[in-house]
């Protein structure tokens, strides 16, 4: 992890933990967690799905899944009330759903790689958006923050404001960015999530 004067750090994808999936059929990268009294509060992590097959269980959790490479994959979705599905076919699409719905991954063409980010339901919030370059967005930290970062998805180039401190940052595919300030970041070159998460209680 590469640290700069108080302001943002880089962690790479070789500094992301290596797990087994709760239900043993796969592994995941955690690349942030909190944990509240045993309970995670929040959690982002990156895994490859290569089967069609179910989803782990995590009551809960609200999850927020962002598609990062592969040609698409069908969620479907089940609980007491309903069923639903997200056809997730381009690259940076993003669904919504709860953890504790049965849900079906099926693949449409090959194995792919999705960002994960789970939050406690009446805990916390997640904020998630696909940015393309060029684009900018505003990074915002107060009192009720818990993680705000930007996911590479392929070679970025970002231009990073702290309050007229400006830095130039190169981010390597997979790693993350993450803020310590309010910024204003403009994506120059690639394309990547940006994430926030904040208390709700």
């Amino acid at each position: 992890m590469s640290n700069h004067s108080n302001l943002f750090s880089v962690v790479p994808q070789s500094d992301y933990l290596r797990m087994p999936w709760k239900n043993g059929l796969g592994e995941t990268l955690e690349i942030a967690v909190s944990r509240e009294n045993d309970d995670v509060l929040y959690r982002v992590s990156q895994a490859a799905v290569v089967e069609d097959g179910a989803f782990s269980d995590f009551s809960g959790l609200h999850r927020t899944l962002v598609l990062l490479k592969g040609n698409g994959m069908l969620l479907s979705h089940k609980n007491a009330q309903k069923e639903y599905q997200h056809n997730l076919e381009q690259v940076l699409s993003v669904a919504h759903f709860a953890g504790g719905d049965s849900t079906y991954a099926t693949l449409s063409n090959g194995a792919i790689e999705d960002l994960n980010i789970m939050v406690r339901e009446g805990k916390a919030a997640s904020d998630v958006q696909a940015i393309f370059s060029p684009a900018s967005f505003d990074v915002s930290r107060d009192s009720h923050t818990l993680f705000t970062g930007f996911y590479a998805n392929s070679d970025c180039l970002l231009a990073l404001n702290f309050a007229s401190e400006p830095h130039t940052v190169k981010l390597q595919s997979q790693s993350m960015l993450l803020f310590s300030r309010t910024a204003k970041v403009t994506l120059e070159s690639g394309s990547g999530v940006a994430i926030s998460i904040y208390s709700i209680d």
